[in-house]
Parts: structure tokens; sequence; C-alpha cells
């Protein structure tokens, strides 16, 4: 039998076996009239989450910090900090930890910008991104896993890749609010 995912759950999250005790999934109809998989056994009913990210416009007193990931378009080739909330962080905590694991840097988040992107076809899962902009209080720039970073001043700013998505939209809330 088939389960009844959405067409875009990632392979990942479509259970098989109930993870509470191993039973046969059957699919139901739920109290909200969606159809659902659920365990035969135990009754366990599964609600797909959608996962929460987070990307950062991170100003420093040299400018801003830009990624620069290997593989992007030479006209393009930037990115933000940026990534999944982790279980139990805060927006806040796993915004400062993106940019902490990616950049070197340790930083105070000053403000969420306006706006949230929700993507269904996102690799991990439909995901709901928050953006912020966070201000340098620490730590030293380094190049990480997701590539070189560099600090830009105005009117210097590289073009953020098609590819990063969440990184453009979280850059175009910065730069509509006046970059500020």
């Amino acid at each position: 039998m088939t389960l009844a995912y959405p067409p875009f759950t990632p392979e990942h999250l479509r259970y098989r076996h109930c993870p509470i005790c191993a039973g046969h999934l059957v699919n139901t109809w739920d109290d909200d009239g969606l159809f659902r998989p659920r365990c035969a056994d135990c009754g366990w009913l599964y609600y797909p989450p959608n996962v929460l990210g987070v990307a950062v416009v991170v100003t420093t007193p040299d400018g801003i910090v830009f990624l620069l990931p290997p593989g992007e378009p030479a006209d393009a080739p930037a990115a933000l900090p940026a990534g999944c909330v982790e279980f139990g962080e805060t927006l806040e905590e796993a915004a400062r930890r993106e940019v902490r694991e990616e950049t070197g840097l340790a930083v105070e988040i000053v403000r969420e910008l306006p706006g949230r992107l929700f993507r269904r076809e996102c690799p991990v899962g439909p995901m709901l991104q928050f953006c912020f902009v966070a201000r340098m209080i620490g730590g030293q720039l380094r190049d990480g896993a997701e590539g070189r970073v560099a600090t830009f001043r105005k009117g210097a700013y590289p073009t953020i890749s098609p590819r990063r998505e969440g990184s453009r939209y979280a850059w175009a809330a910065y730069l509509a609010t006046g970059g500020q």
C-alpha cells in the first residue's frame, strides 16, 4: 500500500513503519479531515513537520559578511550564513550558531527582518525560514565548510547565487528595510 504523503515529502520523512512500536502504518482520515499515515497497532498518527531555517545578515565595522561557496556562478558567487534550526534551539540561538560555524564570528542578534520564506521543495523537507540582522561582537573571521568568507563594503556587495533562495530572500528583506 502507498501511504498518503504529500508529493513534496522527501524520502527520509516517509515513514514505512511506526517509530513508536514498529507497527504497520495505514492511511486514515484524522480529526481535521486530512488523510494521514497512522499506526494500525498503537494508533500513532504522523504529522509531518516543517523544518525551521534561519538566514543572517552579519554587520561588522568593515562591512557585511558574505560566504563564497565553491561551485556557485562566477557572476553570483555569494550566500549569507544560513541553516536549519536544530531540535530544541530557538531561532536566535540557531542564527548565532550558524554564523559561528560558518564564519568564526560571535554575533548579537539586532533584529528579525520582516517576512518569512516558505519553501515546500527543500532537500531536508518543507522549510519555513526566518531572517535576522546580527552585529559582530567577537570571534575571528575564518573560512568554513561552506567556503570562503569575506567582508564587503556598501557599493561592492557581491550578487547572491540564484541557488541560494533563502539568502536572496534575507538580503532583499535587509535592503528593503534600508540596510540598517
